[in-house]
């Protein structure tokens, strides 16, 4: 699992070498008719979606237009928890799938969605994904969706940001309704919380009218992409609850009809897509963190000692739960958890 740092080239292969080399990008367009993708993404353009975009921005440059992705926000397609059906019937070709919006058409996807996994900072999580669509069960899974993840999405560690009396201590977080999706929301519970999933694009108008306190997001872009800080008052700074599992999957259908050099310029600039991926989390967190500080939100900084307190509670309890509820629908979840745990305790060694 090297690609993220190895060049291109060496990541796909000779055969999208050799095309380079021999016939050159516009030739390749040459031979090929106009194709042009539909691609699904929830929300608006943000760090989340830097990844895609220069993916995007590759292939048209690569095959002097002839290959495009339009790339289609704001739910203009589908709403966030039906990309996988659309996928499914090829209404679309691809889209930012977002497993814990819908998470009993995949449930084996909501492994990476559990809190407090070892897994530390973007590369590792990226890594990860990698190993796990490669992993027989999930590949099965998705295949019943004619899904095809060709590209995990790592969020940054979730936090929250929030309203009303700010949660300094543990006993705070008790009868707060918070919107936590996944894991974080079983994850939640244990402290006394009361977890909603809401699709992120409605939690703005949800929070400003207090149909719940706090909500959590990757940190820190996303809550600025969201504006939740104009609404907010407070944000939590080291709870790193987790992270939530999306993915850029695309149709399997339509992926097997292009073109072969098509496909591989898309697996080719892999390692590329999660350096873009990174920097904007970076770029971004420069820009936002001063603007929270500014507008005034309180930053609830999480101490070492609230913070193992939190993982005792919230940790094993919710992965042995998961687990048992994925061994009792017949799914491999010990199997499912223990590949990504393993994975996760060797790529995030050293961080």
């Amino acid at each position: 699992m090297e690609f993220l740092t190895r060049p291109a080239t060496e990541v796909g292969g000779i055969l999208a070498l050799a095309l380079s080399l021999i016939l050159g990008p516009a030739a390749i367009a040459e031979a090929q008719e106009k194709i042009a993708w539909r691609i699904a993404i929830y929300g608006p353009p943000r760090a989340v979606t830097k990844g895609i975009e220069f993916m995007a921005k590759h292939v048209e440059e690569k095959t002097a237009g002839k290959f495009t992705l339009r790339l289609h926000y704001n739910e203009q397609l589908s709403d966030a928890k039906d990309h996988l059906d659309g996928i499914k019937v090829d209404s679309f070709q691809g889209s930012l799938t977002a497993f814990g919006y819908s998470p009993g058409k995949a449930p084996l996807n909501s492994v990476i969605d559990l809190p407090y996994l070892p897994m530390k900072g973007i590369d590792a999580i990226a890594r990860v994904m990698e190993d796990f669509y490669q992993f027989p069960p999930a590949k099965e899974e998705l295949d019943r969706w004619n899904a095809y993840a060709i590209v995990g999405v790592p969020l940054p560690l979730y936090e929250f940001m929030g309203t009303g009396k700010p949660p300094r201590t543990l006993d705070d977080w008790k009868g707060m309704r918070v919107r936590a999706v996944g894991g974080s929301g079983e994850a939640m519970k244990t402290l006394g919380a009361i977890p909603t999933s809401v699709p992120a694009p409605e939690v703005y108008a949800a929070l400003e009218r207090n149909v719940f306190q706090a909500a959590s997001f990757p940190f820190s872009y996303t809550f600025g992409s969201y504006k939740l800080h104009e609404v907010s008052k407070w944000y939590t700074f080291g709870l790193q609850l987790g992270t939530i599992h999306n993915a850029f999957t695309l149709s399997h259908t339509a992926f097997q009809k292009l073109p072969a050099e098509y496909r591989q310029l898309m697996i080719d600039v892999k390692a590329q897509y999660y350096i873009a991926l990174r920097e904007a989390y970076e770029s971004e967190d420069r820009k936002w963190i001063p603007i929270f500080e500014k507008v005034g939100l309180e930053r609830i900084t999480i101490t070492p000692d609230m913070l193992v307190q939190f993982q005792e509670k919230a940790a094993k309890p919710v992965w042995d739960k998961w687990i048992a509820e994925m061994e009792q629908k017949g799914l491999p979840g010990r199997k499912t958890f223990d590949f990504v745990f393993a994975a996760g305790t060797k790529y995030s060694k050293g961080s």
